[in-house]
């Protein structure tokens, strides 16, 4: 499986919907690959694997489906085209990230508390600036 940093294009954007769906596919790759230890016999290892390919793909359309309704990604411009071919945009994935994501809009992180306790408020403050500080760590 890849770096997650590996999928950052020249804009500096992560390609989270690529990401994931790589993911998946190394995941799928490698259930097929157990699916050859469990049988000798070419018909049960064709439908083991039609049904692995089957079930990952449902899987990821499921779960895009979903990040799509939170606006995290949208459907690439290829999913109007033919879906056998291969898109440069999105990597196979058929979606890409959403523009409400890009690396130009969240430069901003806040955390808004309640007064009435100044201990979690800190907390909270210290907390935050930890995790800057490893995603920081962790930019490219």
């Amino acid at each position: 499986m890849s770096k997650w940093n590996q999928y950052i294009d020249s804009d500096g954007n992560f390609q989270f919907a690529n990401y994931v769906y790589k993911t998946i596919n190394d995941l799928m790759k490698n259930s097929l690959d157990m699916g050859t230890l469990l049988s000798d016999d070419p018909q049960k290892l064709r439908a083991y694997k039609e049904q692995t390919k089957k079930l990952f793909k449902s899987k990821w359309y499921e779960l895009a489906e979903s990040m799509e309704s939170m606006d995290i990604i949208e459907k690439c411009p290829c999913q109007s085209d033919n879906r056998e071919v291969y898109c440069e945009i999105c990597k196979g994935a058929r979606y890409i990230v959403s523009q409400f994501l890009s690396i130009d809009t969240i430069r901003e992180v806040s955390v808004i508390t309640s007064n009435q306790n100044e201990e979690i408020s800190k907390k909270l403050q210290i907390a935050l600036l930890e995790v800057l500080n490893e995603v920081s760590s962790l930019q490219v």
